[in-house]
């Protein structure tokens, strides 16, 4: 009886220390604990390290955002499959905002009932955005919601300053039949700060005819063949701060552009005033002026710099659906957020590439080293429907063309190295599958940045307008915006040939990447430069992705049938006289090439070039010899790039002699 009753007493001890709700709820059993929102264990050492000063007051104000779940997810995920394969009766049909909304979105009856329930516990909804609602509340009544606790921590910065934290102590508590909706709940902790990645040169080199020997508009056109124009394009930037539109109207006037029209669009209450962060916010605008200056108007999105707040910037993109290519610079490392914040971005991002929206995001300036300390790569950059913008070091002839680039990788103070490396949280794509190898170092299993490159050392950087003043600036934030800017002509170019705009971007660059397209499409940067840790090889590299801009890439990007990928599974075995051959079809391909050699290095010559089907058998071959086979597939637009080397032998066949037989009479016979 003694025993039962001790139990008894710590089963009650354990649901007092979590909230006298919880108790209630747990009793009944209908009460659950998300999970992937306590912080990553980077922040976790982070908060070890600072100084707590215990809970948060209750009237302490928090503002969060409640993600939800998509409905149908598994239709999405086979619908986007469709909408980027070429030879799909849905290619490039993508969705309105509305249609998105109507197919996917939480449905209404689901949102009242949530929001009904935020309500009771005393939570305010500010606003639903997307699929998402922006919620606010005391400390208290965060608390008694979700059945945790709020602290305070006091962190030292790197200047000596204190800056005030907090963090929620216990993953958050629903209702089930809530918690079944919810992606996350975004905001419980404000240790993950987001930076922009923008730098001022610290000696330029002059490789531009620009103030400080900064590139001008026509110096970036000049060095990366862009032609073409965006009239009628509108472009999107995501900002954490705001700008001085008079710096805007000053880099017009001294590079003779014309006005593109400016929009601003503040998210949560943001002001819009400038701040410290409103270089990187300049340079975004004037760049895309830059590449891209008969735009019809530029989109200018400033949110609060949180998660919650970036989270909001990302919705209100997304549900507008006013622009189809749209550039972030601001981002963080992927360690550093949550998986539930990681997956609530996803949830944006898979939307804007079924509504045909380009996202493209500065993959960071902490070369391999994203958070300062160890291998990682940076958020957005790294996700999956994301298109990251990595950075090089780039050289000039005295005519201003194209010479050559390096990776961007200098040992010293922040801001010296372009990001890429493995992502730890997000899988391979279909459309990276292939490309990681052991010269690259790149993770076969994982997704791998960045995609593709320009120019991001401050020292060989971009001339820009800022406080009134001219500057040369540098960072990956100068590659994305550019991107953006250049899929803005390649769009125009699409919709003057009636056809869909790009969208997401990487099925198409990954693909040209595998075909025989792709030494003139990208600039391959192979000379063992790194970025800090990664090496530039040939192909596709983790400090260049496949390689730099060329304006090759226009008229491959605004021709939507592309060449095909390469088949997969390339299956050899020999018989007599003959080698059998097998493979997986590839996407696309209306037809096959095979090629044999005597060794894996060759010289391979053609011995079949218009194979129908998935087998070839190789015939008239000696015994006892070893040949090698690579298949290309093919269609009208061009040849995908090679299979991997296999091995095949001709065995001799010999008769076997009948095996002998032993014979009895049968009685009656």
């Amino acid at each position: 009886m003694h025993r039962i009753a001790t139990s008894l007493i710590l089963m009650l001890f354990s649901f007092w220390i979590t909230g006298s709700s919880t108790l209630q709820a747990q009793a009944v059993g209908y009460m659950v604990r998300l999970s992937n929102h306590v912080p990553s264990v980077h922040i976790q050492n982070a908060i070890q390290r600072a100084r707590h000063l215990g809970r948060m007051a209750a009237n302490s104000q928090i503002s969060l955002t409640v993600s939800l779940n998509l409905q149908n997810q598994d239709k999405l995920d086979e619908l986007l499959t469709q909408l980027y394969d070429p030879k799909s009766a849905q290619f490039g049909k993508f969705l309105s905002s509305e249609q998105f909304a109507q197919n996917f979105y939480t449905s209404s009856s689901d949102i009242e009932t949530i929001s009904n329930y935020l309500l009771v516990q005393g939570l305010q909804i500010q606003e639903r955005v997307g699929n998402t609602l922006r919620v606010s509340g005391t400390a208290q009544n965060i608390e008694s919601a979700f059945g945790t606790e709020m602290h305070e921590y006091h962190v030292a910065e790197a200047n000596g300053s204190l800056s005030l934290k907090f963090a929620a102590s216990f993953e958050p508590l629903l209702r089930s039949d809530i918690a079944a909706k919810v992606s996350g709940i975004i905001g419980l902790n404000n240790f993950s700060s987001f930076v922009s990645h923008a730098h001022e040169a610290i000696s330029s080199k002059g490789i531009g005819t620009g103030p400080g020997g900064g590139m001008t508009p026509n110096d970036i056109k000049k060095a990366y063949t862009i032609t073409g124009t965006a009239l009628g394009q509108t472009l999107a930037l995501m900002e954490l701060d705001g700008y001085l539109a008079s710096d805007i109207a000053g880099y017009a006037n001294v590079y003779g552009l014309p006005q593109v029209p400016l929009t601003n669009i503040l998210i949560d209450g943001f002001s819009g005033a400038a701040g410290p962060g409103a270089l990187e916010v300049v340079l975004d605008i004037e760049l895309m002026m830059a590449v891209a200056p008969n735009a019809a108007k530029i989109l200018v999105y400033e949110g609060i710099n949180s998660s919650a707040g970036v989270l909001n910037t990302y919705a209100r993109i997304a549900n507008d659906n006013l622009a189809k290519q749209v550039s972030t610079s601001w981002g963080s490392p992927e360690q550093n957020n949550s998986a539930a914040f990681l997956q609530a971005e996803n949830l944006i991002f898979k939307q804007m590439a079924a509504q045909g929206q380009s996202i493209y995001a500065a993959s960071g300036d902490f070369g391999a080293f994203d958070n300062k300390s160890v291998l990682g790569v940076d958020d957005p950059a790294s996700q999956p429907f994301v298109t990251a913008a990595g950075g090089t070091t780039l050289a000039l002839n005295a005519d201003g063309t194209y010479k050559s680039e390096s990776s961007w990788g200098i040992a010293g103070a922040p801001g010296t190295g372009a990001g890429g490396g493995n992502s730890a949280f997000w899988p391979v794509q279909a459309w990276q599958a292939g490309f990681a190898n052991s010269v690259n170092m790149g993770i076969s299993t994982m997704r791998m940045v960045p995609d593709v490159s320009a120019n991001a050392n401050p020292n060989t950087g971009y001339a820009v307008v800022f406080n009134g003043a001219s500057g040369v600036v540098g960072g990956t934030s100068c590659v994305s915006p550019i991107l953006a800017a250049m899929t803005a002509i390649i769009n125009n170019a699409r919709a003057t040939n009636g056809v869909a705009p790009l969208g997401f971007a990487n099925p198409s660059l990954y693909q040209l990447g595998q075909s025989s397209l792709a030494s003139q499409v990208f600039r391959d940067i192979a000379d063992a430069s790194t970025n800090l840790f990664y090496p530039a090889t040939p192909g596709y590299d983790l400090t260049t992705g496949l390689g730099s801009l060329n304006g090759v890439m226009f008229s491959a990007l605004i021709n939507p049938v592309l060449p095909p990928l390469p088949p997969g599974g390339l299956a050899v075995s020999g018989r007599n006289k003959l080698v059998s051959l097998s493979w997986v079809a590839a996407m696309g391909a209306q037809s096959y090439i095979v090629y044999r050699g005597p060794a894996s290095t060759g010289p391979f010559a053609a011995v079949a070039t218009n194979v129908v089907g998935t087998d070839f058998v190789d015939t008239g071959l000696s015994n006892g010899v070893s040949y090698f086979y690579y298949i290309l597939a093919a269609d009208s637009a061009g040849q995908s790039g090679k299979t991997a080397v296999m091995m095949g032998a001709p065995l001799s066949v010999v008769p076997q002699p009948p095996m002998s037989l032993s014979l009895k009479p049968v009685a009656g016979i």
